[in-house]
């Protein structure tokens, strides 16, 4: 098989136009679609909460922490390697499909066998038919993979987020709260995964369906693995750092207790999935295309850490502060277990979020090695944050996760000017620019709530005041004086004025 017959058309590359625009308006349609799943997943775990014990919901976050290492060994880091390569070619294409589907299939039969041996090590025997049951996630993660990479590469970001959201409606969340409803118990949590990822995966093949077909080229596949190695090391370093306080909390606590912060933690992570996730998305095929420019890279990440800073910045004053009432609202009085950690991790969301970009930023260069050092590095962070904390219980382990994401984050910049080259100096005085504006908006906020809380008002009216008083002010704010918000502010309401008098110049339809 020939590695000249090229299908570049077909893959798309962006534009060289002005990179930050072009980010931000793909960002805007990512965003839009991951917001309104990120409220319809807040909705699902509302609802299961009131369905299923803090235990159901241990149990299978344990069973997921595998899930998600299979996936990262799965991968091989072929999906990033598709979207990095300069000049894609069918080889790549048809050699890709090929090798997920091999590795898709052999990580399932080990799984399935290793079954016992994982549950022992949780020390949870109920673990086991779960385990066996998510094994036949990774034959569909196998048959997607290639067909996902290729929707991001060529930038569809629109059927992107449709599809990340029908999936979730139509899989997880109709089936998972019907069979809850029925009293499947965690199983209704399995049986809603497997669905999803059912329906994201023929989505993907329906909509990248042109020249898919396996086939191998040895030379292809070499080229390929050496980037995906060194991105399957950076993703195992990430899992890692995502799972170590899953396990320590598991295998030391109990399963109850893995119950009640991996929903502090799914809480926690609906704002960073939504901006941090999207983001990258967005600016790794932008990024990767014009990998060999440092200035432009440069500017591309710092508006996105500003940008990240002048959104998560102030939510996360809103929610340490409204936290108390996030959680009886949402999920009832049976879960107060859960407020003082999710206050504690919602502390450190920007730098969760912001750490991100500067992992795009290493991966679209091709500094993959460097991102996996810097990965691993982090894992050991919140391995000791986790086993420190463990002896204070819940509390223990979520400030030491907190810290180990802030400080996984500077060092992250600090490898990016050190070894990249590359500034992230304007990032940094959004950064503090956004936390002053953020500091005067919590004395606002805490008066706010004291004034409620005098009065006897409900937690529903409370929640719903504080973060409308939040959204008002920021508001006036940033159409009022926009240059306190700095670059990103003017760039954020240019887009905004920009889509509005387009709609307003579109003709009517009749």
């Amino acid at each position: 098989m020939s590695d000249t017959s090229s299908s570049e058309t077909a893959a798309g590359r962006p534009k060289a136009a002005s990179l930050s625009s072009q980010a931000l308006g793909n960002f805007m349609w990512m965003f839009g679609g991951g917001g309104i799943a990120a409220v319809l997943r807040i909705a699902v775990l509302v609802v299961l909460a009131r369905l299923l014990s803090p235990s159901d919901f241990g149990l299978v976050s344990a069973a997921l922490t595998v899930v998600a290492l299979a996936v990262v060994f799965g991968r091989i880091g072929v999906a990033p390697a598709i979207i990095q390569t300069v000049e894609l070619t069918e080889a790549h294409i048809r050699t890709a499909i090929s090798s997920t589907l091999v590795l898709g299939t052999t990580v399932a039969a080990l799984v399935f066998l290793l079954a016992k041996q994982i549950a022992a090590l949780y020390a949870m025997p109920d673990l086991v038919p779960l385990v066996r049951a998510f094994s036949v996630l990774f034959l569909l993660y196998g048959l997607g993979m290639v067909s996902g990479a290729l929707i991001e590469r060529r930038m569809q970001f629109r059927e992107l987020a449709m599809i990340r959201l029908t999936s979730y409606v139509f899989g997880y969340a109709l089936v998972a709260i019907v069979l809850a409803r029925l009293g499947f118990g965690a199983w209704a949590l399995v049986i809603g995964q497997l669905a999803q990822v059912s329906i994201e995966t023929t989505c993907f093949l329906i909509i990248a369906r042109a020249g898919l077909r396996p086939g191998f080229d040895w030379p292809v596949f070499r080229r390929m693995i050496r980037f995906g190695f060194g991105v399957t090391l950076t993703q195992l370093g990430n899992y890692a750092a995502r799972n170590v306080d899953y396990f320590v909390v598991g295998r030391m606590l109990g399963t109850a207790p893995l119950g009640h912060y991996s929903r502090a933690y799914v809480l926690l992570t609906q704002p960073s999935q939504l901006v941090g996730s999207m983001g990258d998305k967005v600016l790794f095929p932008a990024m990767a295309s014009v990998q060999g420019d440092k200035a432009r890279m440069a500017r591309a990440v710092n508006s996105a850490l500003a940008l990240c800073a002048m959104v998560q910045v102030p939510l996360s004053v809103l929610l340490i502060i409204a936290g108390p009432e996030l959680i009886l609202v949402l999920m009832g009085p049976q879960w107060s277990e859960t407020i003082l950690p999710f206050q504690i991790l919602i502390a450190a969301l920007y730098f969760r979020t912001a750490y991100k970009f500067v992992n795009t930023l290493m991966r679209s260069s091709g500094s993959v090695y460097l991102s996996a050092l810097w990965q691993w590095t982090y894992a050991v962070f919140v391995a000791i944050g986790a086993f420190g904390g463990v002896a204070w219980g819940l509390l223990g382990v979520a400030a030491g996760v907190s810290l180990a994401v802030a400080a996984c984050f500077g060092l992250g910049l600090f490898l990016a000017h050190s070894r990249m080259r590359v500034s992230t100096a304007p990032g940094l005085r959004a950064l503090a620019r956004h936390t002053a504006l953020a500091l005067g908006l919590a004395i606002g906020l805490v008066g706010l709530k004291s004034w409620l809380v005098g009065l006897g008002t409900s937690s529903l009216l409370t929640l719903l005041t504080l973060s409308g008083a939040t959204l008002v002010v920021y508001l006036g704010l940033l159409f009022g004086l926009p240059r306190l918000f700095g670059a990103e502010g003017a760039m954020l309401v240019d887009h905004a004025l920009r889509r509005a008098r387009r709609r307003r110049a579109a003709p009517v339809p009749d």
